[in-house]
């Protein structure tokens, strides 16, 4: 294999895993530590969704010889940072463990997967937009506080979005580190290179934690990566049995959860990457490319701990404004696919407003009684659908 290796292979690949990770890895920490883990805890969280994806990305790749790229859910690391207040951090690790047995059961079980996919697209992407708007609207509050910051990350954002959009992510980390270290506030010598280790964390388990962290982790993972990863591949003629991924991932997934590995899915926006030309002209050979991003993904995990460190000593406003611009454009296509059906536009705003509000009733967290609420709404202005 390694004879078949060329440079555009291991460029498309860091490319993929950089874009990856510059979108959602800020996400993933604030997670851990909303779920009260320690720096050392979340080292762990980010060597256990790195070594999942790695080997995941690398099994896949090599036995379908197609460009699999497995990752984490960047909307699901958005939903636990904002919904596990009040959970304990053994209560998050055994609501990602449920998930992980529904994916696998999804897998096993044909009848899931097709309920899944027969829920509503609007309503899902409502609560997916509803999820992550207060991040997109945390983007803009830095502008009062630090305006230099702010104007220059916007101006790198406009830019990479107009010139440069694969690159948009790397550009505002590169712009927005740079900035931070000539005021003072980003002290780079405090992160030294350090090998990460897996820390093994209990779990308990919770009716509440289950139904407001476990089922909508498992929506948002089979809604917003999935279903789309299975699609990207699709578009770029490739073909692999999706009840075999969905179970492969699952199983990493359940192993992997009880040291911080909250999800294991497909990826979707970064996979395009390992697919297209660039990679190689010879569709046949792109799967090399996803296999040197497994690599990257291993070597990421390996080294969180210095991950963790570099972005814990970023000031708090370059973090919220990173995690911001990497979700703007899932809540640009969320809110599109929300309400381009007239029938179902009604329910979907219902949705979209009751998860944003963040409220939460009999310890049932806002994304499903919106998804509730929206599937009435529905219901009542469509009964004969």
């Amino acid at each position: 294999m390694l004879n078949k290796l060329s440079i555009s292979h291991v460029s498309s690949g860091l490319a993929a895993i950089l874009v990856g990770y510059t979108c959602s890895v800020v996400l993933v920490i604030e997670a851990a530590m909303g779920a009260g883990a320690t720096p050392v805890q979340v080292g762990s969280w980010l060597f256990a969704i790195g070594i999942a994806s790695g080997l995941t990305t690398i099994i896949f790749s090599l036995r379908y010889k197609v460009p699999v790229l497995t990752a984490w859910s960047t909307p699901g690391a958005a939903l636990l940072a904002s919904s596990v207040a009040g959970f304990s951090l053994s209560e998050t690790i055994g609501a990602c463990i449920v998930t992980a047995l529904l994916i696998i059961l999804t897998g096993a079980t044909k009848s899931i997967s097709t309920f899944i996919q027969k829920i509503p697209t609007s309503l899902t992407t409502a609560m997916l937009a509803g999820i992550l708007i207060p991040f997109g609207i945390k983007t803009f509050t830095p502008w009062q506080s630090t305006p230099v910051l702010f104007g220059c990350m916007l101006a790198a954002y406009l830019i990479g979005k107009r010139f440069y959009p694969r690159y948009t992510m790397l550009l505002l980390i590169l712009v927005g580190g740079f900035v931070a270290y000539v005021q003072g506030s980003l002290p780079l010598g405090d992160s030294p290179l350090s090998i990460t280790g897996p820390v093994f964390m209990s779990p308990t388990w919770s009716v509440a934690s289950v139904v407001s962290l476990s089922l909508p982790l498992f929506l948002v993972t089979m809604v917003s990566q999935n279903i789309p990863g299975i699609v990207m591949i699709q578009s770029h003629n490739y073909s692999v049995p999706f009840p075999k991924i969905l179970l492969g991932t699952g199983f990493m997934n359940l192993l992997t959860a009880p040291f911080g590995g909250f999800t294991c899915n497909l990826a979707a926006i970064s996979a395009g990457i390992c697919m297209g030309e660039e990679a190689d002209p010879d569709p046949k050979k792109r799967y090399l490319a996803s296999t040197s991003a497994g690599v990257f993904y291993i070597l990421a995990g390996l080294f969180s701990t210095s991950l963790v460190a570099l972005f814990v000593a970023m000031p708090k406003e370059l973090t919220q404004m990173l995690a911001g611009f990497a979700l703007l454009g899932i809540i640009q296509r969320s809110l599109y696919l929300a309400m381009d059906d007239e029938k179902t536009r009604e329910g979907a705003l219902i949705t979209l407003l009751i998860t944003a509000s963040g409220i939460t009733f009999i310890g049932i967290n806002a994304p499903v009684w919106g998804l509730l609420a929206g599937y009435i709404t529905n219901r009542f202005f469509n009964p004969t659908t």
